[in-house]
């Protein structure tokens, strides 16, 4: 017999390569505060790697939950999905605004690029057709998906 695969939308699919690239960009944070942390206490100014690795991992873990959750299709997904995005974008701008030490000239960009990036997590997110993926009971999902035997 077959294993059916469960049917990801397309666009829950791009959610799922947005969330995992946002992953391995903060498991790459933290292991280079660990790894170039010599380097970092002499070069960088405030805060330090202490600060890029535990943002790193606080980020990174926060992924994988989302990264899980979305694939298991829990009906808690898309307000997580919703507080996640809303709360990483307060935190990029906050860490751009209060932390590093000086404004970059591209932030007209930076501001638009998470602007567009909310406006999609939250179109994919309350959209009709992907809230009913989403809201899936877990016998449903399991109907879907049969165990192979």
């Amino acid at each position: 017999m077959t294993k059916k695969r469960l049917k990801l939308p397309w666009h829950v699919t791009l959610l799922i390569w947005l969330v995992l690239t946002l992953t391995i960009w903060h498991f790459a944070r933290v292991i280079t505060s660990i790894l170039w942390r010599d380097t970092l206490d002499k070069y960088a100014l405030h805060p330090g790697p202490l600060y890029i690795g535990l943002s790193g991992a606080v980020w990174a873990l926060t992924g994988i939950f989302l990264l899980w959750s979305i694939l298991r299709g829990e009906r808690w997904t898309r307000p997580a999905l919703l507080i996640a995005s809303g709360l990483y974008a307060a935190w990029v701008w906050s860490d751009r605004l209060f932390v590093q030490a000086q404004m970059r000239a591209n932030w007209p960009f930076a501001l638009v690029v998470t602007i567009l990036l909310l406006a999609y997590t939250t179109v994919v997110v309350l959209h009709p057709r992907n809230q009913i993926y989403f809201e899936r009971e877990a016998y449903e999902r399991e109907s879907q998906n049969p165990p192979s035997e």
